[in-house]
């Protein structure tokens, strides 16, 4: 039998630029990063939907005051005095009454703007919202 050469191992490193703690690292990193753009983007549409709805319920008060005012009208109810609206005999008291339009108790146009605590000068006809001073 012939001894067979034995030819020196050569020790050859390979190199390992990425680990798998990087791998997985990098992988929550951007994850995060798109939660947060997602959450980023479904914050904006809710602003935008937000101001929308705002903004119809601005147009909207003015009509809804008016139907109550013609519901009253209807149903024979006291209308409500110079005071605030609807303080009157038995009424709540004018600091709880919530902000918003209101018959306009001159009778100067059909509806005027009630902030919570009296008359602001803002005042509204057929829809169409003006400044006038409260009397």
């Amino acid at each position: 039998m012939v001894p067979l050469p034995v030819a020196p191992i050569l020790a050859v490193s390979c190199p390992k630029d990425s680990t798998s703690a990087t791998v997985t690292g990098t992988v929550l990193v951007l994850a995060i990063v798109g939660a947060i753009v997602g959450l980023a983007i479904a914050n904006g549409r809710s602003r935008q939907r937000l101001a929308s709805a705002r903004a119809e319920i601005a147009y909207l008060r003015p009509e809804n005051a008016r139907l109550q005012a013609w519901l009253t009208g209807l149903t024979g109810a006291a209308p409500a005095l110079a005071g605030g609206p609807g303080v009157g005999a038995g009424g709540t008291g004018a600091h709880s009454i919530p902000a918003q339009w209101y018959p306009e108790p001159s009778g100067r146009h059909e509806l005027r703007y009630w902030d919570g605590v009296g008359w602001s000068d803002r005042v509204s006809d057929r829809g169409a919202t003006s400044v006038d001073p409260a009397v």
